[in-house]
């Protein structure tokens, strides 16, 4: 049995997929303990050593779906993790959410890319721990779900120096709305690194 949504229908559809607004934005994400020393309680964990290697070590990094503020902010404030991202040439990719959800509702692409920045800045802490590293030290490639209710502001990318904005084929999930077509997505990710690698291949040529 096939189903046709109209446009009409599929923009309820997609509608009602989106939770109300929290009062107010998030700023940033920190870590609290009782034995924090400033006013905030402010602590700040060490990564874990195994995430560290990878990082030093991976071809492509890439930053997954899911709530920017409870779920990928978290791990990128920690000490460490900027610099390590930072200090790395290799393929840095945003996979953009295919709908907004209470933390990020009203967010465009560049909102995303400011909020991970500011993270691994660390742009709201203690100033010495912070970072100033411009959006393209730690994203150089967005990937974007077809017909996702986030706006891809294509100029305000430019402006961060992100250039390179792949869409990928998605699905309307029942409970969830917009997503990525699995096959799509892998077929993507594996075009990218292969484009990738090849560019570095002929570098290297061109160096000898």
């Amino acid at each position: 049995m096939k189903f046709l949504i109209h446009p009409v229908e599929q923009w309820y559809l997609l509608r009602s997929f989106s939770a109300p607004a929290l009062p107010s934005k998030i700023k940033r994400v920190f870590y609290m303990s009782s034995e924090g020393k400033n006013l905030l309680h402010e602590v700040f964990p060490s990564p874990n050593a195994a995430v560290l290697e990878q990082l030093y070590n991976v071809d492509c990094i890439v930053y997954g779906m899911g709530s920017l503020f409870t779920s990928i902010c978290p791990s990128l404030v920690l000490l460490g993790i900027g610099e390590i991202i930072s200090s790395r040439s290799c393929l840095k990719v945003l996979m953009l959410n295919g709908t907004h959800d209470r933390e990020t509702n009203g967010f465009s692409a560049s909102c995303f890319v400011t909020a991970i920045t500011d993270a691994l800045n660390r742009t709201y802490g203690e100033s010495c721990n912070r970072l100033q590293n411009i959006p393209s030290k730690y994203i150089n490639t967005l990937l974007v779900p077809r017909n996702s209710t986030v706006s891809v502001d294509v100029e305000c990318l430019a402006a961060q120096g992100i250039f390179d904005v792949i869409v990928v084929d998605s699905i309307l999930d029942p409970k969830v709305g917009i997503i990525y077509d699995p096959k799509s997505l892998i077929r993507a990710l594996a075009d990218l690194i292969e484009r990738y690698m090849k560019a570095q291949v002929n570098c290297l040529i061109d160096t000898r």
